[in-house]
C-alpha cells in the first residue's frame, strides 16, 4: 500500500520529478508560434515596359539592339539569354509576307549537304525561336512578325520564328 501511495504522490511514477516538461515544450511551442513574425514573400518585380517601336524602327534606331539585350540579360530565361548572346545587330528589316527583323549573329555558317546538318539545322532553329521569344517580351507586338537570323558569313540560316511569347511551344510558327 505505501508504494502506491508514494507512486501516486511523486506524478505517476516517473521517478520522482513532476510532469513539467510537457507543459513547458507545449506552452514554449504555442509561444513560438503565436509570436514569431509571419514569413513574408518577397514583392513581384514589376514588368518592365515594352518597346513600341515598330520593327523598321527597332531596326533603324541607334540602341534599340543594346536596349534589348540588357532586357534580356535581366529578364530572359536562361535558353534566352544563352540565344540572345549570339546575336550581333539588328541587320535590316523586310516586308515579306509577315514583316521580319533581320539579326546578324556568330552562328557558324551550315553546309546542308554535310552529314549531320539536320541536327545543326534543328539546333538553330531551336535557338531562334527562344530569340523570338525574348524579343516578344520586349516588343509590343501588334500584328505577326518574324525574325530572321543570319550566320557569321551572313547567310540566312534556318532561324526564322515568329514573334510570340510562345514561339518554342509553337515551333516558330505564326499560325
Amino acid at each position: 500500500m505505501l508504494v502506491c501511495s508514494m507512486v501516486s504522490a511523486c506524478g505517476g511514477g516517473d521517478g520522482g520529478k513532476p510532469d513539467t516538461a510537457s507543459a513547458t515544450r507545449h506552452s514554449a511551442a504555442s509561444g513560438v508560434a503565436d509570436g514569431s513574425p509571419k514569413p513574408t514573400r518577397p514583392k513581384p518585380k514589376p514588368k518592365p515596359k515594352k518597346v513600341t517601336l515598330s520593327l523598321d524602327e527597332i531596326a533603324n534606331t541607334p540602341g534599340t539592339f543594346e536596349q534589348f539585350r540588357r532586357f534580356v540579360a535581366e529578364h530572359g530565361t536562361a535558353h534566352e539569354k544563352k540565344a540572345v548572346r549570339h546575336l550581333e545587330k539588328w541587320r535590316g528589316f523586310s516586308r515579306k509576307a509577315y514583316p521580319a527583323i533581320e539579326v546578324a549573329s556568330d552562328y557558324p555558317t551550315v553546309d546542308y549537304e554535310a552529314d549531320g546538318a539536320t541536327d545543326e539545322v534543328m539546333a538553330l532553329e531551336k535557338e531562334s525561336q527562344y530569340i523570338a521569344e525574348a524579343f516578344a517580351a520586349w516588343w509590343r507586338i501588334d500584328e505577326p512578325s518574324v525574325i530572321q537570323v543570319f550566320d557569321r558569313g551572313g547567310r540566312y540560316t534556318a532561324g526564322t520564328s515568329c514573334i510570340r511569347t510562345d514561339s518554342v511551344d509553337k515551333e516558330g510558327s505564326c499560325l
